[in-house]
């Protein structure tokens, strides 16, 4: 069983399976279109930025490979009705705990590469400024991940998709 389908024992007796990690998917993307993915790999070809990868279950964002510049590139390329017509992402991203400011060195990088001014820094008494990102102005463009030299902005799930 593939590591990322695995459940805990315990999970499988209650009946409770745990749903696979989530995965970044590209503007316009849902998990219902996502079905009609044939893997063509069309879409990911025609991304300008080159950060589009096809996995087993269709297309996939990589938001560490770079920025997502809403093109539409993709969207074009793609015989399948796989993109919807409106080019919000099904993500946010998010600052883990892995951040550098929060381990006490100044770096304000994800501030300085946000096309939305998304990520604001707070102040704080005896050490570097806290990144504090606003989810309702995140695009979750990917610049901050793509751009943050300690890997620790993530994309997480904007609003759980009925499945």
């Amino acid at each position: 069983m593939a590591a990322e389908t695995a459940i805990s024992r315990r999970d499988l007796l209650r009946g409770r399976p745990q749903p696979g990690p989530f995965r970044a998917r590209p503007p316009g993307v849902t998990r219902q279109s996502l079905a009609a993915c044939t893997s063509c790999g069309a879409c990911a070809d025609a991304c300008p930025e080159k950060i589009l990868d096809i996995v087993e279950d269709g297309v996939t964002l990589r938001p560490e490979a770079g920025e997502c510049t809403f093109c539409g590139a993709c969207a074009e390329a793609c015989p399948e009705d796989v993109f919807a017509d409106n080019r919000r992402m099904a993500h946010v991203m998010q600052i883990s705990g892995d951040c550098l400011a929060k381990a006490g060195v100044a770096c304000m990088t994800c501030r300085d590469v946000c096309p939305e001014s998304a990520i604001a820094m707070r102040p704080r008494i005896g050490g570097p400024f806290l990144p504090e990102l606003d989810t309702e102005n995140c695009t979750g463009c990917a610049a901050c991940s793509a751009a943050c030299p300690a890997d620790a902005i993530h994309a997480v799930e904007r609003e759980p998709e009925n499945v």
